[in-house]
C-alpha cells in the first residue's frame, strides 16, 4: 500500500517536458520519475560496489 507522498517543486516547462516524456514511455508522471530515480539510485549503488564511487561520498559532489 502507497502511505507516503514525496513533493517535487519544477518550473511549469519542466513539468511539461516530464510529462512529455512519461507520456512517451507510457507511464503517468509518477511512475516515470520513481522509474528514473529509482534507477538512477541502482546506478550508483552499482557503481560503489565496483568501486567507481567511494562508500560514504556524494555522488553529487
Amino acid at each position: 500500500m502507497k502511505d507516503a507522498t514525496i513533493m517535487l517543486r519544477v518550473t511549469t516547462e519542466q513539468k511539461q517536458a516530464i510529462k512529455r516524456m512519461a507520456r512517451q514511455q507510457g507511464m503517468t508522471i509518477t511512475e516515470f520519475i520513481l522509474f528514473n530515480m529509482m534507477k538512477s539510485i541502482s546506478e550508483v549503488e552499482l557503481s560503489k560496489l565496483n568501486g567507481k564511487i567511494p562508500l560514504g561520498s556524494n555522488p553529487n559532489e
